[in-house]
C-alpha cells in the first residue's frame, strides 16, 4: 500500500492495496469523497458512538467498501474529524447517499437528528489524487500521522505549479521525500492543492516540507513566488475506531 493511498484516502490501515484503489477511478483518474466534520465539544462521546454503532455499519450495508477516519493531531482543530471514502464515478451520486439506502426512513431521520445535535458543521469535498505529481513509497505505508499542507494557487498559475512538481519528481525521489498530491475540486471554499506527507513520528516535523529535497531551498522557493498565494498546514492522526474496511478489501 502506497503513501498516497494512506492519507487522503488517504486509506491507511483500512488495508486497501494499490491495485484495489486503482479500481476507483473516474475516467482514468482517482477520486475521493472527503467529509470534514466539526464536533460539538460536549458531544464528542455521543458523536463517536453514533458513527461506530450506527453510521459505519449502515454505510457498509449500503455498499461503501471502506472509510478512513482522521482526527486532529497536535496541531489543528481538536474537535474536527475527516472521513475519506472512494468515489468510483460521479454518476454513482445520482443514486443518492449510501446511508438512506441502508436505513429505514425512521432510523435515517433519527440518525440525522443526532448528527445535528452532535455537530457544528459538516462539509463535503470531491478530491482528485494526482499520481503523476506524487512520489510514493511502500516504506511509509500504514503510518498514522499525516502532515497536510493546503496550497492556494494564483489564478492562471496552476500550470506553473504543476510544472514545478513534475519537473522535480526525480529530485524529490532521489532525496527520499515522499508525498501525495491532491486537488480539492468541489466543495465549499476555494479550490486548493493538498500536499500530504505521512510521518513516522512528530519528530519528523522538524525536517521541514518537501522543499528540503533541494540543496538550495531559497532558490527553489523563489520559483514559486507569485504562484502560491496562501499556505495552511495542519497535522492529522489516523482514527482506527471510526474507520472500516469492507469485506472485499484485502488485509494489510
Amino acid at each position: 500500500m502506497r503513501l498516497s493511498r494512506v492519507m487522503l484516502l488517504l486509506s491507511v490501515t483500512a488495508g486497501i492495496s494499490a491495485a484495489a484503489t486503482q479500481t476507483w477511478a473516474q475516467e482514468g483518474e482517482t477520486w475521493y469523497r472527503v467529509q470534514v466534520v466539526e464536533v460539538r465539544p460536549d458531544k464528542v462521546t455521543d458523536f463517536v458512538e453514533l458513527y461506530r454503532e450506527e453510521i459505519n455499519p449502515a454505510l457498509r450495508r449500503g455498499g461503501v467498501p471502506w472509510r478512513s477516519a482522521w482526527r486532529a493531531g497536535e496541531f489543528g482543530n481538536e474537535y474536527e474529524r475527516q472521513f475519506i471514502t472512494p468515489l468510483s464515478a460521479f454518476s454513482d451520486l445520482d443514486g443518492g447517499d449510501a446511508l438512506p439506502r441502508a436505513l429505514s426512513q425512521g432510523d435515517y431521520d433519527r440518525v440525522l437528528d443526532t448528527l445535528r445535535e452532535t455537530t457544528i458543521a459538516r462539509h463535503s469535498y470531491a478530491v482528485r489524487y494526482r499520481q503523476d505529481l506524487s512520489v510514493e513509497s511502500d516504506d511509509v505505508s500504514g503510518l498514522s500521522i499525516a502532515r497536510v499542507t493546503n496550497v492556494q494557487i494564483a489564478t492562471g498559475r496552476e500550470g506553473d505549479f504543476e510544472a514545478f512538481l513534475r519537473d522535480n519528481v526525480a529530485t524529490f525521489r532521489d532525496a527520499g521525500v515522499v508525498f501525495g498530491i491532491y486537488q480539492r475540486q468541489f466543495g465549499p471554499g476555494p479550490v486548493v492543492w493538498q500536499i500530504v506527507e505521512n510521518l513516522r513520528s512528530y519528530g519528523d516535523l522538524a525536517r521541514g516540507g518537501i522543499l528540503r529535497a533541494f540543496d538550495d531551498q531559497t532558490s527553489a522557493a523563489q520559483q514559486l513566488v507569485g504562484v502560491i498565494t496562501s499556505v495552511e498546514r495542519y497535522v492529522l492522526e489516523y482514527d482506527p475506531e471510526l474507520s472500516f474496511a469492507g469485506v472485499s478489501a484485502p488485509s494489510q
